[in-house]
């Protein structure tokens, strides 16, 4: 089944992550895909493949936004997100903008169902909330692609 396919499949669910339920936020969103057969990667692997495969425009938005990623990145650090958590079932990265603090977490909730989970936290209210008005947009098209990322079998 190519990606395209697989982005198809991607529906947006109700935010449920205990991250999420751990503490307050501004904003936050959830989306689900049911694969055809079970995943053998953590999901390290495929948030990884999605962040890297993101679109120039991606990049550019993320980077206006304080997210730096590039060839400099750390094995504990990926496209700009620091990895706090990583096993078999969950990865947690974060990252500390100007406007915002955010989370996005990975899960293998079975072996055939991925989720992905965006938590922000607004550091400035105002501008935040304005620039995410538009950025959420693209955020959400994003998020649809990265978890439908297939893992090169480098």
């Amino acid at each position: 089944m190519g990606k395209s396919q697989l982005v198809q499949r991607v529906r947006q669910v109700e935010v449920t992550d205990p991250v999420a339920a751990a503490a307050r936020y501004d904003y936050a969103d959830a989306f689900e895909l049911r694969l055809p057969e079970p995943d053998p990667h953590a999901p390290e692997a495929w948030v990884r493949a999605g962040l890297a495969g993101t679109p120039q425009w991606v990049d550019r938005v993320a980077g206006m936004l304080g997210v730096r990623g590039g060839a400099a990145e750390q094995a504990d650090h990926v496209e700009g997100f620091r990895i706090v958590e990583s096993g078999p079932d969950v990865v947690r990265l974060t990252a500390s903008l100007p406007l915002m603090h955010v989370a996005l977490i990975g899960r293998r909730v079975e072996p055939d169902r991925r989720l992905f989970t965006s938590v922000l936290r607004y550091r400035r209210p105002g501008p935040a909330r304005l620039v995410w008005r538009v950025v959420g947009i693209g955020h959400r098209w994003a998020a649809r692609r990265l978890i439908a990322s297939k893992v090169s079998a480098n």
